[in-house]
This record gives structure tokens, C-alpha cells and sequence, in this order.
């Protein structure tokens, strides 16, 4: 039953989403500098927009708090369809659901291959999706062009004796995490494979940072030494995508009277800002909640307004039960 309406909901909001994600250029997995320009404003806007939020756990009865959740997808065995394909119909429905089920709002994916020539997608969002129902909505997913069920395959080939360790993994993935796996994964009959991630970026203090490295990388990035590795598996389609509204964000406009002059020398004066200077044009860069606390009024108002008015941005704090 249920995937009937997943599969009607895909129908109905097919338009919506498709012109997001479809394309038939191909790339070499490289973030051009104007892409990496946009991708880096709409993830300012997805963090600016996403409230604070008390997520409580049942489980384990603790509260905490989160503003935004990465998350990772994978194939849980070799790609044999074409990275469009797996675009349309995989990721494409997944945000959809996000959406239905989670209320999930806003949205910055990229989409990368993997060593083993697999695409895989990073993902921000801006609610809490508990971590088991989102791998079982993704499994559930690209198992309808049966990468689970070839997965449950290959394990149960691998360990038809028993457990056999993969020695080509032991360098990141030891004995013990391997059994462990092993364990889980013939005690649910294989048919839960570990296809997805939610990074934890609770304790980054430059989330911006830290997540831009991430969608803008052109290659791999080694944890241990933050360096980023080159990466030359081509790939079909857009690389990237984010929700329309964070596409189609533009920013509040002012006219610079005597009174914005005022505050623009303010900002330039308190040392809060970045700056950019072109031959014809200067860019700053400032947290636009600084601008309350340097007195530039007139400009915190515009920009805010803008905000609620296209975005329905509001301060306040969620509660949310998981």
C-alpha cells in the first residue's frame, strides 16, 4: 500500500523536482568557481534560515540540539544504471519523501562518484530525520532498481561458510567492526545495508567551512590530513542541486541615502567584516544579526524583511521528538 502513494506522490510532484536534477552534460566531478559561488550562498541561506531545534530522544531519554543535518547516500552494490537514472528515480523520490514525512524545507545536495565508480550524494538539510528511517527509506528506494537485493546476493555468496573477513577493507575497516557487520547483517537476512550517513557537526566551530569543503571539493577528502585528493571519474548531470527557494535567492535591495551610508561606514568601522574589492565595486561581508549590535538599524530591517517575505524566516526554537 505504501508504495502506491510513494509512487503516486513521485507522479504528482515529478515536475517540481525534475528540472533540479536532470541534465545530459558531463562532468569530470569538478565544482566550477561560479558554482562554487552558489553553492556557498545557498548554503549561507540554508544556515541563516534553519532554526535551532530540541531534538529529544525516546530512546535514550537525552536532549539535544541540532540546526542542520549532512547526510550521505550510497549504493549498497555496483551501479549499473546511469547516473541520471539513479538521480531520477532514487534521489529524486528520496527528497520528495523528506519532504512528505519530514517536512524537510531546504535542501543542498552533490553528487559524487566513489572509487569504486559508484555515484553517492552528500545532502544538507534543515530538520532532524532519525537515522534509521532514513536509511530504510533509502534502501526501500534503490531497491525498486534492485541494488539491495543484489547486495543481499553478494554477502550471502561472501559468507555462505561462515564469516570471511575482506582483507582489502581491514586498513579502514577492522576485524572486529567487519564481524560486528557480519553479525547485523545475517541476523536482519541481509536486507539492511548500511547505505546511509548523518555526519555529526555538532562540534565543528566553522560549520560554513567545514561544510562547503564538502559540497565544493573536487576530489576526495583524507579525514586524517584534510587534504583534498583529485578526482577524474566523469559523471552525467548536474553535480549539484538545492530547493527552488534557495535558488532563487537574491537578497534585500536598498537605495544608500545619507542614513545607509551611515550605517555602511558603521560596519566598515567595527572590524566585523570581510571584504572584497573589484575595480568598479566593493563587496562586505558581515553576519546580518552584527548589524543590530554596530546600530546599523535600517539595514538589519531591510534584509530581515526580505527574509520573512520570501523565506517565512522566523528565530524561534523547535521542539522535536524522535
Amino acid at each position: 500500500m505504501f508504495d502506491d502513494i510513494e509512487d503516486q506522490t513521485e507522479q504528482n510532484t515529478k515536475v517540481k523536482y525534475d528540472h533540479l536534477i536532470k541534465s545530459d552534460r558531463t562532468a569530470h566531478g569538478k565544482v566550477s568557481d561560479i558554482a562554487r559561488r552558489k553553492v556557498s550562498k545557498c548554503i549561507d541561506y540554508l544556515l541563516l534560515l534553519s532554526s535551532d531545534k530540541k531534538v529529544y530522544s525516546r530512546m535514550t531519554g537525552r536532549q539535544f540540539s541540532m540546526k542542520i543535518a549532512f547526510v550521505t547516500l550510497t549504493l549498497p552494490s555496483k551501479q549499473i544504471h546511469s547516473d541520471n537514472e539513479i538521480k531520477s528515480k532514487c534521489l529524486n523520490q528520496f527528497l520528495i519523501e523528506l519532504k512528505k514525512r519530514f517536512k524537510v524545507a531546504r535542501y543542498v545536495w552533490r553528487a559524487e562518484k566513489q572509487k569504486n565508480g559508484n555515484i553517492h550524494f552528500h545532502i544538507l538539510i534543515d530538520r532532524f530525520v532519525p537515522w534509521s528511517s532514513l536509511r530504510d527509506i533509502w534502501n526501500r528506494i534503490v531497491n525498486k532498481l534492485g541494488y539491495v537485493d543484489r547486495y543481499r546476493e553478494e554477502l550471502k555468496k561472501w559468507h555462505e561458510s561462515g564469516f570471511k573477513v575482506r582483507k582489502d577493507l581491514l586498513k579502514n575497516w577492522d576485524y572486529k567492526s567487519q564481524l560486528k557487520a557480519y553479525e547485523t547483517g545475517k541476523k536482519n537476512d541481509w536486507n539492511s545495508p548500511n547505505s546511509t550517513d548523518i555526519h555529526s557537526i555538532r562540534k565543528i566551530i566553522n560549520i560554513k567551512a567545514y561544510i562547503s569543503k564538502y559540497l565544493t571539493k573536487n576530489g576526495d577528502i583524507d579525514k586524517s590530513t584534510g587534504e583534498v585528493s583529485e578526482m577524474n571519474t566523469e559523471q552525467t548531470g548536474r553535480i549539484w542541486g538545492c530547493s527552488q527557494d534557495l535558488s532563487k535567492a537574491r537578497g534585500a535591495r536598498v537605495v544608500v541615502d545619507n542614513k545607509i551610508s551611515d550605517e555602511l561606514k558603521k560596519i566598515v568601522d567595527s572590524n566585523q567584516f570581510k571584504s572584497y574589492h573589484a575595480e568598479y565595486f566593493s563587496v562586505l561581508y558581515i553576519n546580518f544579526r552584527e548589524l543590530q549590535h554596530i546600530g546599523a538599524v535600517d539595514l538589519f530591517e531591510a534584509f530581515a524583511k526580505y527574509l520573512i517575505e520570501t523565506f517565512d524566516f522566523s528565530l524561534q526554537t523547535e521542539i522535536i521528538s524522535s
